[in-house]
């Protein structure tokens, strides 16, 4: 007869089962990055047409529940909410190009104030303590990325999503896989 599995091996054996998964997930996150960035029209299109998905069929989803709470007194409102998301959606749908466009001038914004707000309080507020030059770093890097995004707008709008998307997915993957692996080494 064995013994029963210590309790060291058994959190061993689940701390394998959990980082297994997360290793699984953090290489897709890579494959998912590389694809986009090397294929960012791509990328910038299948993102733009995800979100106009979801802003279909969430503005189907509010209609459908508009109309089957009709105590409600925001019915009406809810019911116009669900009509201008169903709408949007659609436009997302039928105009990627321009949605697209659209997107890249609002991130390039977004990462503008980013950027000069991270900056600001990394001297302002010393946020990082000894990092805090780390933090500088980043809102000047954020900042700069807007500005590229703003200088060629809207010319590097089909490009631009994508490869930031694909940097983005590329980066937390590995950060992920790093992660995993010192979790499993440290574990064994």
């Amino acid at each position: 007869m064995e013994p029963p599995p210590s309790t060291e091996s058994i959190e061993i054996r689940a701390t394998n089962a959990a980082t297994g998964l997360v290793i699984a997930l953090s290489v897709g996150l890579i494959f998912l990055g590389v694809l986009a960035i090397l294929m960012p029209a791509v990328a910038s299109v299948a993102f733009t047409s995800a979100i106009g998905w979801i802003a279909l069929v969430g503005g189907v989803f509010q209609v459908v529940q508009s109309s089957q709470s009709r105590a409600f007194k925001g019915q009406g409102l809810s019911l116009g909410v669900g009509i201008l998301y169903a709408i949007a959606g659609l436009y997302i749908l039928f105009n990627p190009d321009k949605a697209t466009a659209l997107l890249a001038l609002a991130l390039g914004l977004l990462f503008m104030a980013e950027g000069v707000l991270t900056i600001a309080m990394a001297f302002s507020h010393r946020a990082g303590g000894s990092m805090s030059w780390f933090v500088a770093i980043n809102g000047i890097v954020t900042l700069i990325l807007g500005i590229l995004a703003i200088n060629r707008w809207p010319f590097n709008a089909l490009w631009l999503i994508g490869l930031y998307m694909g940097i983005s997915l590329l980066l937390s993957g590995s950060s992920l896989l790093g992660a995993a692996l010192a979790l499993r080494k440290e574990r064994a």
